[in-house]
């Protein structure tokens, strides 16, 4: 077993397994976030950070916003990816399940990846965990007490937020038996803001030097504050504080707040300053809010395809077709939807995707070609989620 390697960083462990020489390795992730998520790492982003065996700024991004490359909301996906990690088991904080499991779990999962049908059909409830299959390689996910005891030694990927339930309290002391460990990293999430300074403390038992090291600044603890959905509070700690970073934070709090002009603002003057991934990804934010809740579509649609622009996406395909049904030019959001279809094609949202465009095919008086798509909905849609409303429409 290896010494635990503390770090103020979770994405660092990706780095620390390469250089470890580690590979095709369960992991043990106790966590309270999956990080699992494919934000900031396209095909482009994936091949340039193979190679590599230390953090590099070109490569990596930060833990205040979901774009820039490898971070801590996404290192695992670049891991499953390049071969790191081919099992993995994600130990959940008791507190974070909503409801049922099983069917939080499906919604949570596809949150982070858009699940292709099998995968989220695939997940089944082994007993008080779940069971399934993620990216291509076995997946597990339950609380400690619930997860079968691993039979051999596992990558153990530990962040101190996990021992912190949803209103930022410790619900356990790290004192609990872990699996036998080939490698073990520790991270205190400081910086993002997911564990208050103090609590570095429980780091402890995997290192003597927790009280050394990054101490949280005003931007993480808006980041908490807004994680913890304290927008207000988190908007007092953002006054006098710029960078893209801040007003990132800034536009998200003003959102959850519903002062959606405001929200809008703060993107729109982020925007020139972000590289094509970030200026994608805010104008996907900034055209879902133009259509659900300022209600200008017309707006929305150009957002939409400003971030086509950078970057193929098929949810910014969705997005413009909404908007352009909204306008009522049915042909051309038919068309921008059957583009984001075969890019989608597989996924749970190709599933919603499919729903609208028989809807669009109605409104244009094509039954026929409606009720085709509203067939292959039907034969797609492997869980019966979207069954009762295809039939109904």
């Amino acid at each position: 077993m290896s010494t635990p390697l503390p770090m103020e960083d979770h994405s660092q462990a990706y780095f620390a397994w390469k250089k470890a020489g580690l590979g095709q390795c369960w992991c043990w992730h106790v966590d309270a976030h999956l990080d699992i998520g494919r934000d900031g790492l396209d095909e482009a982003a994936l091949t340039a950070l193979e190679p590599a065996l230390e953090v590099l700024p070109d490569l990596t991004g930060n833990a205040y916003v979901p774009w820039g490359g490898l971070n801590c909301g996404n290192y695992l996906y670049a891991a499953i990816r390049h071969g790191l990690v081919n099992r993995l088991s994600w130990v959940i904080p008791p507190d974070l399940p909503q409801g049922k499991l099983l069917p939080w779990a499906r919604t949570h999962l596809n949150g982070w990846l858009d699940l292709t049908v099998e995968e989220s059909v695939g997940l089944c409830d082994a007993g008080g965990y779940i069971e399934g299959t993620l990216l291509g390689i076995p997946f597990q996910l339950g609380t400690a007490e619930r997860l079968p005891t691993p039979d051999q030694p596992v990558l153990l990927d530990i962040d101190l937020d996990y021992f912190l339930d949803l209103r930022g309290q410790v619900w356990q002391e790290p004192d609990a038996a872990f699996p036998d460990s080939l490698y073990t990293t520790v991270a205190y999430s400081v910086l993002g803001g997911y564990t208050p300074t103090a609590e570095r403390r429980l780091a402890a038992p995997w290192t003597q030097d927790w009280a050394e090291g990054y101490q949280a600044s005003g931007l993480d603890q808006a980041a908490q504050a807004l994680r913890h959905k304290e927008y207000r509070q988190g908007m007092q700690h953002l006054e006098g504080l710029e960078g893209i970073d801040a007003e990132y934070l800034r536009g998200s709090c003003l959102h959850h707040l519903g002062r959606f002009e405001e929200a809008l603002q703060s993107w729109q003057r982020l925007m020139p300053q972000l590289p094509p991934q970030g200026q994608a990804y805010l104008a996907g934010l900034a055209s879902e809010l133009l259509s659900t809740r300022l209600h200008q579509p017309q707006q929305a649609l150009e957002y939409a395809q400003l971030g086509l622009l950078q970057r193929e996406d098929y949810r910014l395909h969705f997005a413009a077709a909404v908007a352009l049904e909204q306008l009522e030019q049915l042909r051309q959001a038919t068309q921008m939807l059957r583009r984001g279809l075969r890019l989608a094609e597989g996924t749970v949202i190709a599933l919603q995707m499919r729903l609208l465009l028989a809807r669009l095919y109605r409104k244009q008086g094509k039954d026929g070609l409606a009720k085709i798509e509203l067939a292959q909905l039907e034969r797609d849609d492997l869980g019966g989620d979207l069954l009762l409303f295809s039939r109904l429409r």
